[in-house]
């Protein structure tokens, strides 16, 4: 798991709980997953229905690692291959 904050990663759900990381959190509408304890306690505040939230100074200024290139979270990887064709050779 890694911190969608800071990118601080940790091995196993177990260590996490442990640890105090927070499974996810809001930032306006949009949820993210997982907070390390440093980032919670700076960052987050619990809202008045009970949920993670990023305190209101910080909302819209922060750049999350768990989102794509759309902004959305959870979004998808690019991989570029390339292949060099046999006798392909530039003279």
């Amino acid at each position: 798991m890694k911190c969608a904050i800071c990118g601080i990663n940790i091995d196993s759900m177990e260590e996490a709980i442990d640890q105090g990381w927070e499974p996810y959190f809001y930032d306006g509408e949009t949820e993210h997953e997982f907070a390390c304890p440093g980032c919670a306690e700076t960052f987050l505040q619990e809202s008045a229905d009970g949920e993670w939230e990023v305190k209101e100074e910080y909302r819209g200024k922060i750049r999350f690692l768990d989102e794509g290139k759309d902004g959305e979270s959870g979004g998808h990887l690019v991989i570029g291959i390339a292949i060099k064709e046999p006798g392909g050779e530039r003279h």
